[in-house]
């Protein structure tokens, strides 16, 4: 299996089927096209559901029917982009789904508060996709809380501030400070086996 970052929350995950998350536009770099089987978006925001950015076959966004994806055994997980129930910035959509016998999860741009209630609606991932720049979403405190309440083997930090970025968020620097394993990778990976302990992968950012 091989996984790419594309940049602020999109990444590029390629096996039996293939996946893109949170495509955007007007961030300050362009998108790389790509060609895949499947692209989500967790919410209606320029800078997560530029789906017309990828070559896809299906496309699921907020009020899509999760069957289009039924290869992929995409569930949904309704949550929030803000504290205050969506009041200030809507719904966000948590997709987990499956690629090769491993379990992912992409929070979006989940902006709510820590709680048990959301970690027991998450269950068992293997990999975790999660903001932790603050200002639209949780920040690197919130996101360790919920990083280290699902206990996946892989933590994958995303939203977070990038040198061509325009969207003002902060960094990921007080977030990994948080795990004792953090490895550094280029902007793909190939992932043959899962870690047996968790750690946090950062994928290269410097172009973005």
């Amino acid at each position: 299996m091989k996984i790419s970052y594309l940049g602020h929350s999109c990444f590029f995950i390629e096996g039996k089927y293939s996946v893109v998350t949170d495509p955007f536009t007007d961030i300050g770099y362009p998108l790389k096209m790509v060609k895949c089987d499947f692209v989500l978006s967790s919410h209606d925001h320029f800078d997560h559901n530029a789906v017309d950015g990828v070559d896809y076959k299906k496309a699921v966004t907020l009020n899509s029917d999760l069957s289009l994806a039924k290869d992929i055994d995409l569930v949904a997980i309704d949550s929030f982009h803000d504290q205050v129930l969506g009041k200030k910035r809507g719904k966000n959509r948590i997709y987990k789904f499956t690629v090769d016998g491993i379990n992912f999860a992409h929070l979006g741009d989940l902006g709510e508060d820590f709680s048990s209630f959301l970690v027991n609606k998450i269950g068992k991932v293997d990999i975790l996709f999660i903001p932790v720049g603050g200002v639209y979403t949780i920040d690197c405190k919130t996101a360790s809380k919920f990083a280290k309440a699902v206990s996946p083997k892989i933590i994958v930090p995303m939203h977070y501030k990038t040198p061509r970025s325009t969207v003002g968020v902060g960094g990921y620097e007080d977030f990994i400070r948080e795990f004792s394993t953090v490895k550094f990778l280029p902007k793909e990976f190939n992932l043959d086996l899962l870690p047996q302990d968790t750690a946090v992968y950062v994928f290269d950012s410097k172009d973005f």
